[in-house]
């Protein structure tokens, strides 16, 4: 008796002490959020994953893909999901129960009975059980309604995995797009600098040589305010570009999981050239995309969970049956057998439920159908993503051509220039406004191009992939192909229903232009009713209608 007295208090202070040390106050909070900050800051810069290295922009999608904390955020959520999914399993199994009960009495457990006819004679006390008992006892209880939701809970759990791992694929889509994006800005940058830094250092002393034009009296003051305010102009344009670079960086290494202080270089080659995109059929690219668009596979899945939560609500609708079974030991010296086994079935029946549950069917049989229409409006809204991905890779190409020619013009004017300038400070000025507008040009096209570039991996995050290819479009285009066949008789029985509809609207109609047409000819006045030309009136010709009431008058 000490040693489980003993052992009872142990269980109680440790469950005490688990209480207290779970409470925390503001104070607990904000010295953890102070100890976070610090941790945080002094880990990003632990994370510097290049050194001076020229990074590509395969490398920087990899990188991203790897190291990024956002999309290390969706894998994580896809290991709980599925160690939820296990314990979801686990749910199925029977209960199991092992108890050990121990009791001591203060006196005997004695009684006295009382014998039923012949003169009711009374015996006398008698004891049948010790003043210490104890009862050691296995139960294993097997509920079939238990058993039939962790069985549904099992299925909706697994297709939570499958969610999160459409999330994580998302997620992944979208880092890649806003790599691209931020590589590309860096890039375009990267050339920006490296053209601008000598003109604009020029520029600074062209101020000096526009004072001294006017003080020589070769150019008029208001020529020289004109000549100053366009290379201000022309300066803080290019110097805008140049300090584009650093926000770029920022956002390119935050993408990469690194910290964002510092510079990041990266392969401008890309920019020297237009690529040109191999790019299927739009109405391909459109069924691709109902194909592999994660978001749509997510409302599938939900849609399948809502249907097996009507199942679970269906079953709640039955009787619950429990099996039971145990094994008991007991230490009463005065029982016949001290150990034995017990087997039940226990049924229960809880009638008033049955109305609570029906009616909760019969709303996640909505839902259902609340999904089935979510769905095929997220299909129509995908399509158009891709209609307008396609619209603008296409006039981002056609801007980038008209870039393309405005750059070689200017640039054949300033060779044109060059070969025909005289000496004169007066001509040095005119050759630097070219040389500047030039570089401007150039500068617009390198941005353009970048933007291409963009415009085509956004075209690929609309389709929901990472590459085309002509062997990815065959393999595709065979499963759609399957899958139609597939389908068949229900777009067949679609077909039809469309056609009925257009052939009832159509009756319709026709209907309403009989309904006016009477109107018209019920509002004509009494004293021309009898001279009115019926087949002018239902002649919808307006030279016949006028000819008719010609005749009519």
């Amino acid at each position: 008796m000490k040693k489980r007295s003993q052992f009872v208090a142990v269980l109680t202070a440790a469950a005490v002490v688990l209480a207290v040390s779970g409470c925390q106050n503001m104070e607990d909070y904000r010295n953890d959020r102070a100890e976070n900050a610090i941790k945080h800051f002094e880990g990003a810069k632990y994370r510097e994953l290049i050194e001076g290295k020229r990074l590509t922009l395969r490398e920087c999608i990899d990188m991203a893909q790897e190291h990024n904390l956002d999309l290390q955020v969706n894998k994580l959520e896809e290991k709980v999901a599925k160690e939820l999914r296990t314990a979801e399993m686990l749910g199925m199994l029977p209960e199991l129960n092992v108890t050990d009960n121990w009791s001591v009495r203060n006196n005997r457990p004695a009684s006295k009975s009382k014998k039923v006819g012949e003169g009711g004679l009374t015996y006398g006390y008698s004891q049948s059980q010790d003043r210490d008992v104890n009862y050691f006892n296995i139960d294993l209880a097997l509920s079939v309604i238990d058993f039939g939701l962790a069985f549904f809970n099992t299925q909706q759990a697994q297709d939570r995995v499958y969610m999160r791992e459409q999330r994580t694929i998302r997620a992944s889509q979208n880092l890649t797009l806003d790599v691209v994006r931020a590589y590309f800005s860096v890039a375009a940058a990267q050339k920006a600098i490296r053209i601008t830094t000598g003109l604009l250092e020029e520029c600074r002393s062209r101020y000096e040589l526009i004072q001294n034009l006017g003080k020589k009296g070769q150019i008029d003051p208001f020529r020289a305010f004109d000549e100053t305010r366009r290379f201000i102009e022309m300066e803080k344009r290019l110097t805008n570009y140049v300090r584009s670079y650093e926000n770029s960086c920022v956002e390119l290494r935050s993408l990469l999981g690194m910290s964002p202080s510092g510079k990041i270089s990266v392969e401008d080659a890309y920019l020297n050239r237009l690529p040109e995109y191999e790019l299927p059929d739009i109405e391909l690219m459109e069924q691709i995309a109902l194909f592999k668009r994660p978001e749509l596979y997510e409302i599938d899945i939900q849609r399948h969970i809502n249907i097996l939560e009507v199942r679970k609500e269906i079953v709640m609708m039955f009787p619950n049956v429990k099996i039971l079974t145990d094994f008991t030991h007991s230490s009463n010296s005065f029982l016949y057998h001290l150990n034995w086994w017990e087997l039940g079935i226990r049924a229960a029946y809880n009638l008033l439920k049955i109305p609570y549950h029906v009616k909760r069917a019969m709303g996640m049989n909505q839902q259902v159908k609340a999904e089935e229409k979510r769905s095929f409006a997220q299909a129509i809204a995908v399509m158009a993503q891709v209609r307008i991905a396609h619209a603008n890779l296409v006039a981002t190409k056609q801007r980038y051509e008209i870039d393309a020619k405005v750059n070689k013009a200017f640039a054949d004017n300033l060779a044109q220039a060059r070969r025909t300038v005289k000496s004169g400070d007066l001509s040095r000025l005119e050759l630097d406004h070219i040389r500047l507008a030039t570089a401007e040009t150039e500068i617009e096209r390198l941005m353009t191009l970048g933007n291409y570039y963009v415009a085509y991996y956004r075209m690929l995050n609309a389709i929901g992939i990472n590459s085309i290819s002509a062997k990815n479009i065959a393999a595709i285009r065979a499963e759609l192909e399957a899958a139609k066949r597939r389908a068949a008789k229900e777009l067949e029985l679609s077909r039809r229903e469309y056609n009925a509809r257009i052939a009832a609207s159509g009756a319709k109609s026709q209907e309403s232009d009989v309904v006016a047409i009477e109107k018209k000819v019920v509002n004509q006045p009494l004293t021309n009713f009898g001279s009115v030309d019926f087949i002018s009136i239902y002649d919808s010709t307006p030279a016949r209608a006028a000819q008719a009431g010609k005749g009519g008058r």
